[in-house]
């Protein structure tokens, strides 16, 4: 386990009260973070909207117990597992098992989406960070083979990001404007109605 240079956790439950409509759990890290608040508004009224997101590794014990205790915490109609921006040295492979094991484990308490990672580019938004692109293209390999293997729906933010202009997106390359976590929670929206109906 490394660590990462900045380690933080987000989290929120809504209306822990009420249990006339169906609730959600987001999983995920700042892209999933950034684009909840859309997401929650968009399904006002269908769905409460749950997330936790983190940018600890998927290897750290903190992840582990964090996750999983979050999804035991209520009871989830559906959870959408959305991480592949932090433990970047761990391999395909490496990656594979841990979100395996993970996604197995909140089966138990839910149905569960794998949504695959966004694209990054250097900062400027000009040329692609290809450090990073070797592993946003090894997790999205492995999420999509989990998909197939696991029976799980996959939602494809990777070609929503790649669509985007570099208008949408934050200077940092990574994260997004306003209209870019738009677009990503449109995707995120469209995927939970689907599912949920």
């Amino acid at each position: 386990m490394k660590k990462e240079q900045f380690e933080w956790i987000h989290s929120w439950q809504d209306e822990n009260f009420c249990d006339n409509l169906p609730r959600i759990l987001l999983i995920g890290d700042s892209i999933t973070h950034n684009y909840q608040s859309f997401v929650r508004e968009k399904l006002k009224g269908i769905a409460y909207v749950d997330y936790v997101a983190t940018s600890y590794g998927i290897d750290s014990l903190i992840y582990k117990q964090l996750v999983l205790n979050f999804a035991k915490y209520n009871s989830y109609d559906l959870i959408h597992f959305n991480f592949g921006l932090h433990a970047k040295h761990l391999s395909k492979k490496s990656y594979q098992i841990r979100v395996k094991e993970m996604i197995n484990k909140l089966q138990r308490h839910a149905k569960v989406v794998l949504a695959n990672s966004t694209i990054v580019y250097k900062e400027g938004n000009r040329k692609l960070d290809t450090s990073w692109m070797k592993r946003v293209n090894e997790r999205n390999l492995a999420i999509k083979e989990l998909a197939i293997d696991l029976g799980l729906t996959l939602n494809d933010l990777f070609t929503v990001s790649q669509s985007m202009s570099k208008e949408y997106r934050y200077i940092d390359g990574t994260h997004y404007l306003p209209a870019g976590y738009e677009m990503l929670s449109k995707q995120v929206v469209d995927i939970i109605k689907k599912e949920l109906n």
